[in-house]
C-alpha cells in the first residue's frame, strides 16, 4: 500500500503503525471513501477467531484430521494420530 507524506505524517502522530492499517482495509467496513474498523466488528472478529482458535485446538488433539471426499461427498474421516502413513 502507498502512503502520501500527509497519511505518514498522521500515522505518526496518532501513533497508528502499518499493521493497523492494514487490518483495517481487511476486516473493516467501506463508509464513503474510507474504512471503519470499531469496537463492535473486533468484538465479532475476535469471537468468530476464539471459535475457529478452539476448533484448531480439538485438531490439535487429535493429532490432525484427514478428509478424504469426492467433491462435496465426505467418504472418511480420521485422526492422524491413528498411525497415518503419508505415501
Amino acid at each position: 500500500m502507498k502512503y502520501t507524506h500527509h497519511a505518514r505524517s498522521r500515522m505518526s502522530q496518532r501513533g497508528i503503525p502499518d499493521r493497523l492499517i492494514a487490518i483495517t482495509h481487511k476486516y473493516g467496513r467501506i463508509e464513503g471513501d474510507r474504512r471503519v474498523l470499531d469496537r463492535q466488528t473486533v468484538r465479532e472478529i475476535l469471537a468468530h477467531l476464539e471459535a475457529e482458535r478452539a476448533l484448531l485446538m480439538k485438531v490439535m488433539d487429535k493429532g490432525g484430521v484427514a478428509v478424504a471426499a469426492a467433491g462435496d461427498t465426505v467418504i472418511t474421516a480420521f485422526n492422524l494420530s491413528q498411525g497415518y502413513c503419508r505415501g
